[in-house]
């Protein structure tokens, strides 16, 4: 983590426009990065099990209404207030232009417990996860992350998961959710059964295949699976779902063979490609990868934002001296504007940046893991 913050801490103090004259220059005095290294030092950092940040729920219930607004007094103390809403009959509940309570989400940093904190119990858990409320529900299994190691959180939430009858959305969630907990054996299995069996929701398919980076990350089972749908997912939004989960899992050689012969091989549409060499970000130091990404870069006969995404991974491997040759050669010489502005920003990246958009987990300063499945 510490060499990590070196990082950032240096490429912020890389200045972001590069003048003509020197450009090769001002590439060639950068600290090196090493994409690969930094997602090592994500996953040894991360526990198998990654905690998110704290969040408690607090229940805010109906209280008044006044000039037009729904006021709530909350669990916690506080009053919220809330526009009021056209009633919609057609939903066959109540209706009014008030909601009668509002689960209201807090998150914070992980640190000493305070003494006014109010968790929530195992058996108010349940109760919410249980809800007539679709809406409850739906907040109660974000926030049964927090605990979804305990069997009284994974269990719940697991049957959520699996119950066909309940909201798609609310299923997506639990998938999210459950994915903190992907080295169980019941949810691993929970998972590959509903994507293999059964006619479920492309959304709830494409969630869990991402679900399973964890998983893939740590065992080559799963690596497998996602191989396989790679190569036979006739969805093609579950298939790019495949090639993100192994995201995590680059720098194997087989999950690494599958995503370069993708990219060489296949008669691929854009997108695929794009989400293929995003998910070897982190095996770009890898001559067989920095290779490829300098190829696909090149190519004028290759559709341009395929060479923009190329160009921005090589920024993963700046520490070797023939991608940092070829990255000069670019600033200097490239007639495309785009193309040229992508080399200068690889030239000098913005830390912050890549990892957000090579979809790389990352852990806090006060021991929370923020995963990237939190973003799609």
């Amino acid at each position: 983590m510490k060499i990590l913050s070196a990082a950032l801490l240096l490429a912020g103090l890389v200045p972001a426009s590069v003048s003509a004259g020197t450009d090769g220059a001002r590439a060639a005095q950068l600290p090196p990065i090493d994409a690969g290294a930094i997602l090592n030092q994500i996953q040894n950092s991360q526990d198998h099990f990654p905690t998110p940040p704290l969040t408690t729920l607090d229940m805010c219930v109906f209280s008044e209404f006044k000039n037009n607004k729904c006021y709530f007094r909350c669990q916690s103390g506080a009053i919220l207030t809330e526009p009021a809403v056209r009633p919609d009959f057609s939903t066959g509940e109540p209706a009014g232009a008030c909601s009668t309570h509002i689960l209201r989400p807090i998150t914070r940093a992980i640190t000493q417990p305070a003494a006014t904190d109010r968790n929530l119990t195992s058996s108010q858990l349940k109760d919410l996860l249980e809800d007539s409320n679709p809406e409850i529900r739906k907040a109660a299994v974000k926030s049964a992350r927090n605990y979804i190691q305990n069997s009284f959180a994974n269990e719940p939430v697991l049957e959520i998961f699996k119950n066909t009858n309940e909201r798609a959305d609310i299923r997506v969630e639990a998938a999210r959710t459950l994915s903190y907990a992907s080295g169980y054996s019941k949810v691993q299995d929970a998972f590959t059964d509903l994507i293999k069996y059964g006619s479920e929701p492309r959304v709830l398919r494409v969630m869990t295949y991402k679900a399973l980076y964890s998983a893939a990350a740590m065992s080559s089972r799963f690596q497998d699976f996602l191989i396989d749908a790679v190569k036979y997912e006739k969805d093609r939004d579950a298939r790019r779902a495949a090639i993100w989960a192994l995201y995590a899992s680059v720098q194997n050689s087989r999950p690494q063979e599958i995503l370069t012969d993708l990219l060489k091989y296949g008669n691929e549409e854009e997108a695929t490609k794009i989400e293929a060499i995003k998910s070897l970000y982190g095996a770009v130091g890898n001559y067989r990868v920095k290779d490829l990404l300098q190829d696909l870069a090149r190519n004028s006969n290759e559709r341009k934002p395929v060479r923009l995404v190329a160009i921005k991974a090589l920024s993963g491997a700046t520490g070797d001296s023939s991608v940092q040759r070829f990255i000069e050669d670019m600033v200097r010489n490239e007639s495309d504007p785009e193309l040229r502005v992508a080399a200068i920003e690889a030239a000098s990246p913005n830390m912050a940046d890549l990892r957000e958009y090579f979809h790389l987990g990352y852990k806090l300063e006060n021991g929370g893991y923020i995963s990237p499945i939190e973003k799609e």
